[in-house]
């Protein structure tokens, strides 16, 4: 699932540009065209889990029936999963990895192009490189806690977890840092100003001594104007990609059906035989060429975003196994939280994306820090060690012979043979 948020944000731009295609360029009609692609992955999904098991063991009616799976009590189940602290808080420190994740899958691509000015295409690519990172970086994370499990028990499953979910505030904050001093299109209703193509200084333009570099839509034989008759406008260090018309092609000379439109840097220029000024800044983020840092940076934050998932779930399972589905459901659930109190608290306006990134890893920061509440009476915590403080976090307390729904007991099974061992 992690991982198709960064195939989704590589491949739609270019099933969009098919989609162009079938919709006769007509730009509303293909992007609603796209949906088809998740509609037919989710039927086929739908059906491939009618055909699944519940448990590599069976399905849970027939393990039940057998005696060798313990029937759930769902009262029983709930309350002790809602009435453990570490599963609150676990709920709150995952929201700021996973949701963080789901955060950056939905702000990336509109970072890259509305900021550093580049196509949807390669904006696409960009963003994707997050949810790529799942190919191995989540399991890294789990490999991790299992190292220092093993050389420092649960407390080490604890230290790893805070520090490498640290040290993703820390390259969040460094992500948005790189262009927060630099001019960028905000906010969204600033005012606009003539846009202009900058044309690619091809062999031949050069040979035909044709027009190339920074180009204007309006002026030096151009005309180009909106469906409404309008002179093409953006923010100041905006960018834009529009449909290109019979018109535009033929004045600037290219055969693309999507450009881009943006504010130049900050300049002169020779247009209908005047010397005029164009751009509005000169430190631009679209012009800074911090793209590739930023891909990078990108990169490396997302891996430690998604270890940090994997080390949570390295904790996860010992929180409660009584309701271990539970308290995965209530953790898991957090992710979804973080992301809208993310989203809705740094991206909606109030701040500039670059901004926001910044405050959303000083949040991440602050937010981990809750890991050192998490305690376990038979393992200690970050700070005590087993036996150095008497605190439970489990408030009600399961009958004392209830298992864990992922416990099978087959010496119990009808028919069992006696030396069958506990699966656990």
């Amino acid at each position: 699932g992690n991982l198709g948020g960064g195939v989704t944000n590589l491949t739609m731009p270019y099933i969009f540009l098919i989609m162009m295609s079938f919709a006769n360029d007509e730009v509303d009609r293909a992007w609603r065209l796209c949906y088809i692609v998740p509609l037919v992955l989710h039927v086929v999904g739908a059906a491939a889990v009618f055909t699944a098991r519940d448990l590599p063991d069976g399905n849970y009616a027939e393990l039940e029936k057998s005696g060798a799976k313990q029937k759930t009590d769902s009262k029983v189940v709930l309350v002790t999963g809602v009435t453990n602290i570490n599963a609150w808080l676990l709920t709150l420190t995952y929201g700021f990895c996973f949701g963080v994740e789901l955060t950056m899958n939905n702000v990336a691509a509109g970072f890259f192009y509305n900021y550093q000015g580049v196509t949807p295409q390669l904006a696409g690519i960009a963003a994707s490189m997050f949810g790529l990172m799942n190919i191995f970086a989540r399991s890294l994370g789990g490999l991790l806690s299992d190292f220092c499990n093993a050389r420092f028990g649960m407390r080490g499953r604890l230290w790893s977890c805070w520090i490498i979910q640290t040290i993703e505030g820390v390259m969040c904050c460094v992500l948005g840092s790189v262009t927060a001093d630099m001019s960028a299109p905000y906010p969204a209703d600033g005012p606009k100003y003539p846009a202009f193509v900058e044309i690619p200084k091809d062999e031949w333009r050069v040979a035909l001594n044709s027009s190339w570099g920074w180009t204007p839509l309006v002026g030096n034989g151009c005309n180009v104007a909106d469906a409404d008759g309008k002179p093409f406008k953006v923010l100041a260090c905006g960018t834009k990609s529009i449909k290109t018309t019979d018109a535009m092609k033929d004045c600037l000379g290219i055969q693309d059906k999507l450009i881009l439109i943006q504010d130049p840097p900050l300049g002169h220029m020779m247009i209908d035989g005047e010397w005029t000024q164009i751009g509005h800044h000169d430190d631009c983020i679209s012009h800074s060429g911090t793209f590739g840092i930023a891909v990078i940076i990108v990169i490396i934050f997302s891996v430690f975003v998604q270890m940090a998932e994997g080390l949570h779930f390295g904790i996860v399972p010992y929180v409660s196994r009584p309701a271990l589905g539970i308290v995965s459901g209530m953790v898991g659930a957090g992710g979804n939280l973080g992301s809208v109190i993310a989203t809705w608290t740094f991206f909606k306006g109030r701040y500039r994306t670059d901004d926001g990134i910044v405050n959303l890893g000083i949040m991440i920061i602050g937010v981990t820090l809750l890991l050192f509440g998490v305690h376990f009476p038979e393992h200690g915590s970050m700070l005590f060690k087993k036996g150095a403080i008497k605190y439970d976090p489990q408030i009600v307390k399961p009958p004392a012979d209830y298992r864990g729904a992922d416990l099978m007991d087959y010496s119990k099974a009808a028919g069992a043979q006696k030396d069958k061992p506990e699966v656990v």
